[in-house]
């Protein structure tokens, strides 16, 4: 079955999007953004415990055996809540506001009482080895198009740190980022395709940006994807960081999965064997041209050779993968250096010594052999990985968590399970009583498709009204199509100030105020604002300064507020160079042309100048030089 055909009936995916909440964060008092201020560290190791069945979570239990020490910087906005040294504060009340009209923009039923519990934390993010999360709303549904979208959950919880740098012996965190409120949104596995999922991700980020508590950086806002194919198991993928990149992950994923069911369809058919007898091939002259193994001695490792039965083909043939899968759970706690049969001859090794070695460990026809390079105290963690994953080879798509990356996804650890959650006690239960709730409920905005209708009724294009509700400014569309008209004008005026990285409001209105005067040309606003400095006279006068376009000065009305501009800003004359530059361009693409009509060329080449120097120079210039360009042309 192709599992990327149009109907994927046999595809099941899951979102969990997550937002930063604007404000403080949610257990202190510290400021809810990330910082660069270093004020020292500290290092710590966590211990895995048990959960609340008194049972040790499985992908926990895995990161311990990397032995990593953890280094913890600390920031002006962390404090003793993020060092684990202070238990937590109240939760503050603004962003349990947020939490809740989220969950009622998806359609949730509140929960009656907010009790937080504590997640494991198998990665050292978090000082105290733990995330708090607390349910909020359960039970949504979410209408996109003409689809439902079951809403699983919405949660309040904690940020985890943010990672510097790492090596297999340490990993450093900042501390700023710890604590910022996270509203996480999971859906239940409606979603049929990949294309699906970026859709479904985007509206429900739309829908929920209207709280207008939502963080709009880049790093505020990411992706867990949750996905399984029929006869497979669900697989969690970390760390999707923008919806172009959502598609493109799940795409390459489902043809993993799709792989891995093939592999299991192909081994049914041979012995295969999960016994594994390691030989001690470290003074065997198999690897004396191989830098990759004889580095691996230099340094104190030894050489094992393993014979893997029924495995020969499926370890590495372009279509199937399996090494690779093997490979990195082997890296997952440190072991690197794994080569097989299915990608020699390489490496240094030779066709004959590949032959000998497959000789010397006793593989047979539909066998295959592995080559790890290791400490001997290792051994037997190594055989242990890689019988288990031979083992999930026999029945398809083992359930694990995995991170997105470049080209699809990689091994983090096994999925992990209820046993990663045992109860907060630091914290008190939340009720939330029904006034509460029916007081919040005045403040859930509308839904984005009548925002847009409404937006469109005051004759804003539809793309730019989705625009606006996305990046977030169509309250600022609606006051300036109330405040100077021409709807389309400001629509695509402010679609560049809000694409600039700091819009100018100001400058922005004070603009469009002399374009509704009829001061400003509506092609000239965009390098007005881009290119446009201005100086703020004694007598109260915006004068426009050094402008090849404008001639006049542009009168300043104090209620706009313009004086918080600044002193001074004038426009930036165009180099006339650039504009004989960019003609002399288009008379020499255009020279067949020119020379068979002469002059009467020049109505035509003036619309492809215009293109693209309109509103950088006057026209009597623009057509002055190409009029002396057609003609120096047709006298050469």
């Amino acid at each position: 079955m192709n599992y990327l055909s149009e109907e994927l009936n046999d595809v099941k995916i899951g979102l969990e999007i997550h937002f930063q909440v604007k404000g403080r964060k949610l257990f202190c008092d510290c400021k809810g953004e990330e910082s660069d201020t270093e004020l020292g560290s500290f290092t710590r190791k966590l211990t895995v415990v048990s959960g609340e069945k008194s049972e040790k979570d499985i992908a926990a239990l895995q990161e311990s055996l990397k032995g990593r020490e953890y280094e913890y910087i600390k920031t002006e906005n962390s404090c003793l809540v993020e060092m684990d040294e202070e238990p937590p504060h109240a939760p503050r009340r603004e962003t349990l506001d947020t939490a809740i009209v989220v969950s009622l923009i998806l359609g949730c039923k509140i929960v009656d009482n907010v009790h937080f519990m504590r997640k494991i934390v198998v990665d050292g993010s978090n000082t105290s080895g733990f995330q708090r999360t607390g349910i909020i709303g359960v039970h949504g549904k979410f209408k996109m198009d003409s689809k439902i979208i079951g809403i699983t959950s919405v949660t309040l919880e904690e940020e985890a740190s943010k990672k510097v740098r790492e090596d297999e012996k340490k990993i450093v965190y900042s501390l700023d980022r710890l604590g910022i409120p996270l509203i996480e949104i999971s859906t239940d596995p409606d979603i049929r395709s990949p294309k699906e999922a970026r859709e479904a991700a985007q509206n429900i980020g739309l829908a929920v940006k209207q709280s207008g508590m939502i963080r709009r950086e880049g790093s505020s806002i990411r992706q867990d994807l949750n996905v399984s194919i029929f006869g497979g198991n669900r697989v969690e993928i970390k760390g999707v960081s923008s919806l172009s990149q959502i598609e493109k992950v799940l795409t390459k994923e489902i043809e993993r999965q799709e792989s891995l069911l093939e592999i299991a369809r192909v081994l049914k058919g041979r012995s295969v064997s999960t016994d594994l007898l390691l030989e001690d091939l470290t003074n065997s002259a198999f690897f004396n041209n191989s830098e990759i193994f004889t580095k691996g001695v230099r340094g104190g490792k030894k050489i094992y050779g393993f014979s893997l039965p029924g495995l020969s083909g499926v370890l590495n043939n372009g279509k199937f993968r399996l090494g690779k899968e093997i490979a990195e759970r082997l890296r997952a706690v440190g072991i690197g250096g794994f080569i097989h049969s299915d990608e020699l001859p390489n490496y240094g090794i030779n066709e004959k010594a590949m032959n000998e070695i497959s000789k010397r460990l006793g593989s047979k026809k539909d066998d295959a052999f592995g080559l790890v390079v290791l400490e001997p105290s290792k051994i037997e963690i190594c055989v242990e990985i890689i019988q288990s994953r031979v083992r999930e080879a026999l029945n398809g798509v083992p359930a694990e968590t995995r991170a997105a990356a470049e080209n699809g996804t990689k091994y983090l650890r096994p999925l992990a399970g209820s046993s990663r959650m045992y109860p907060e006690t630091d914290i008190p239960l939340i009720p939330l009583n029904s006034s509460y709730i029916e007081e919040l409920e005045t403040k859930v905005p509308p839904t984005v498709e009548k925002r847009v209708e409404y937006l469109e009724s005051m004759g804003i294009p539809a793309q730019e009204a989705f625009s606006s509700l996305w990046k977030e400014y169509d309250d600022v569309l609606e006051s300036f199509v109330k405040d100077f008209g021409t709807p389309k004008v400001c629509a695509k005026f402010l679609s560049v100030v809000y694409s600039s990285e700091n819009p100018n409001l100001n400058k922005a209105r004070y603009l469009t105020m002399r374009f509704s005067k009829g001061n400003i040309p509506s092609e000239s606003l965009e390098s007005l604002y881009l290119f446009g400095e201005f100086k703020l006279s004694e007598s109260s006068k915006l004068t426009l300064l050094e402008s090849n376009s404008f001639d006049y000065s542009l009168q300043l009305e104090d209620q706009l507020g313009v004086r918080e501009i600044g002193p001074e800003f004038k426009i930036k004359s165009e180099s006339n160079k650039k504009l004989v530059k960019i003609i002399e361009a288009i008379v020499k693409d255009n020279e067949p042309l020119i020379r068979e009509r002469g002059e009467g060329s020049f109505k035509f080449l003036m619309g492809t100048v215009m293109k693209q120097v309109r509103g950088q120079f006057e026209g009597k210039e623009i057509s002055d030089t190409l009029s002396q360009k057609i003609r120096e042309l047709l006298k050469n």
